[in-house]
């Protein structure tokens, strides 16, 4: 009878546990902060592959992109439409009406705090845009303060 009851016992410890780490995993999940698209908005500033990039999101869905070549300091700007999708995670970015390239730009961000977003590299078409990040394959823009 004693060895039943400490089975018993055993079995509800194992599960109040469960239940308890269980419960943990959901908080913080749930606490996770959700960004809407208002938070993209405003520039943004990195560097990948000896190239510096301001990244300009604007509430009427026009970006610009500002590249320079850190080696040769040339600059590039690419503007046009941006597309963000904020339900999936990571979210899909689709760069459109480029008007200095032929095609379109997709890629994938992801909010890392209020003030640094992770962007994957970019794909000319959609169907091979990453829908992870890789290591290495992907940069970090810092949010730029309004008089910077």
């Amino acid at each position: 009878m004693l060895a039943i009851i400490k089975f018993v016992f055993n079995q509800k410890t194992i599960f109040s546990f469960q239940a308890k780490i269980i419960f943990i995993i959901l908080l913080l999940f749930s606490c996770s902060k959700k960004y809407y698209e208002n938070d993209l908005f405003g520039s943004w500033k990195g560097q990948y592959e000896n190239k510096e990039m301001v990244f300009t999101f604007n509430n009427d869905r026009n970006f610009k992109l500002s590249i320079k070549d850190l080696i040769t300091e040339s600059n590039e700007i690419i503007d046009g439409i941006y597309k963000l999708n904020f339900t999936k995670k990571p979210m899909p970015l689709s760069l459109s009406n480029i008007k200095q390239l032929n095609h379109p730009l997709h890629t994938i961000v992801e909010f890392m705090g209020d003030d640094s977003i992770r962007l994957g590299d970019f794909s000319p078409s959609w169907r091979v845009r990453n829908i992870s990040f890789e290591q290495n394959r992907n940069f970090v823009l810092k949010r730029l303060k309004q008089f910077e």
